[in-house]
């Protein structure tokens, strides 16, 4: 589900943001300071190494704020008991998805989208097979409301297809919206 991502950034956000408090220390100052006062040869590797955990740690912050806007969203997508309200949840979804792609430093890139999109998608179809679930549709038959079954087949794909449209609204939106070396995310994103 899109929560994995969340998590994902935020754990990695909390690891970071303790190591970075770790290489503040004075132990490692000291270290450091020795280091550089013996001219070591390590003394360039750590300094490369404390400069790719600052940024990174920069990253995971960013994007873990950025992705904080969707979890209501997501929360929503997740946990609706009428299949048909979740309707309503796209359009606020993907608007906050392009918002975040605009404004984010770091979650503005082809490969974090697709992963996000391919969640979203993975957790709409959870939520349409508990809806019309094998056991469901074959109980509606034998009981001989097979326009029940019907109804809720046809119920499932107005859903997924009104997903479809939001999600082609939004990729009209973008690629209009999308710089001259954006190309490349509108490419992977919506080919």
């Amino acid at each position: 589900t899109p929560d994995a991502e969340i998590e994902f950034w935020r754990n990695k956000a909390n690891n970071l943001n303790s190591i970075f408090e770790q290489l503040q220390g004075q132990c490692i100052r000291r270290t450091l300071r020795i280091l550089v006062q013996s001219k070591s040869t390590y003394c360039t590797t750590f300094a490369r190494s404390r400069k790719g955990v600052f940024t990174a740690r920069l990253e995971a912050n960013d994007n873990t704020i950025f992705l904080q806007s969707i979890v209501p969203w997501f929360e929503k997508l997740n946990s609706e008991d009428d299949f048909p309200n979740l309707v309503a949840v796209f359009k606020p979804m993907l608007h906050t998805i392009l918002l975040i792609w605009k404004k984010s430093k770091y979650y503005n890139t082809p490969a974090r989208l697709v992963v996000l999109m391919r969640e979203i998608c993975n957790s709409l179809i959870e939520q349409a097979c508990r809806y019309v679930s094998e056991e469901q549709i074959l109980n509606l038959i034998e009981n001989d409301e097979a326009n029940l079954a019907v109804d809720k087949l046809k119920t499932t794909l107005l859903v997924c297809g009104k997903f479809k449209a939001t999600y082609f609204e939004y990729k009209s939106k973008a690629a209009n919206k999308c710089l001259k070396n954006d190309e490349e995310y509108k490419r992977m994103l919506y080919s």
